[in-house]
């Protein structure tokens, strides 16, 4: 018998739920990235209202595992700039605009900024995977991973959604793409579309 279940995993919770799945994400602006495999891939993306700058109730928290396996967390960082973003490593189009966006800026900037890339794509996105994957776009961008618990904490306290979604042809991820910028005292600084241009999230640095 054919399995036509769906796995739905979100921020928060682990579902088995029926074929097809319809998920709401909380945030605005809210990408829904699709990796389908085979060979269609694509993106379906709302931007029906831009990132608010403001915390939204973010906390500045996390604790994930770097490429070579070592726990990271948001107080390495202290005395920097942080420019942080969520997403998975097979994204065909934003996550890549994402990263390389964050890249520049991190390089550009007039004061010591690091870029990190969290995968919400446990399943098939290592820390060594996601590491490998962001090194294309600067020497200053770091990927991080963990489990799915250490993943949904951070989703969490960034106010960001996600969903893993996996049919007997399909994997599909979907989850909000904003940017969060952290000051070098570990608050947030702003809060930016994923395709927003580097001189404007600079300015937000000088």
């Amino acid at each position: 018998m054919t399995d036509h279940r769906a796995t739905l995993r979100h921020a928060g919770f682990i579902a088995v739920i029926g074929p097809v799945v319809i998920g709401v994400l909380a945030m605005a602006p809210v990408l829904q990235a699709q990796a389908v495999d085979g060979d269609h891939a694509g993106h379906a993306m709302d931007m029906s209202g831009a990132a608010e700058l403001d915390s939204h109730g973010i906390v500045v928290d996390f604790a994930l595992a770097n490429g070579e396996g070592r726990l990271v967390t948001d107080e390495d960082f202290l005395g920097q700039y942080v420019l942080l973003g969520f997403g998975f490593t097979h994204c065909p189009d934003v996550c890549p605009l994402m990263a390389l966006n964050m890249g520049r800026v991190v390089r550009s900037a007039n004061r010591t900024a690091t870029g990190i890339f969290v995968s919400v794509d446990t399943e098939r996105d290592s820390p060594a995977v996601t590491q490998e994957y962001v090194s294309q776009f600067g020497d200053t961008m770091l990927g991080l991973g963990g489990s799915i618990d250490q993943v949904n904490k951070a989703a969490k306290n960034f106010k960001v959604s996600y969903a893993v979604t996996k049919t007997q042809d399909t994997y599909t991820v979907q989850h909000t793409a904003n940017v969060f910028l952290i000051a070098p005292d570990g608050t947030l600084a702003g809060v930016f579309t994923f395709a927003t241009a580097p001189d404007t999230i600079l300015e937000s640095i000088r």
